[in-house]
């Protein structure tokens, strides 16, 4: 089976990154701000691939005869009956 990463460490992957681009364009007296934010970024980004590779995503089960044209049955005849 295929194990797939998710948007989630993705996207903080490229925060990380864009953060240490940030790194020698960030004042020096605040340049530990961009530090830690790429950090974290890190760690997320990390940590959310480890789950979503750990994590086994069940097969989906088809509903349907795979040569229907839709997954529902025929619609129920008309009642005609007057009550």
């Amino acid at each position: 089976m295929a194990r797939r990463i998710g948007r989630r460490p993705l996207f903080f992957g490229f925060a990380a990154l864009v953060c240490l681009v940030l790194v020698p364009a960030t004042p020096p007296d605040v340049r530990w701000v961009a530090w830690v934010t790429a950090g974290l970024g890190a760690f997320w980004a990390i940590l959310l691939a480890i789950e979503d590779l750990a994590v086994q995503v069940p097969k989906r089960e088809r509903r349907f005869r795979p040569g229907s044209q839709t997954p529902f049955g025929p619609p129920p005849p008309p009642d005609f009956r007057r009550d």
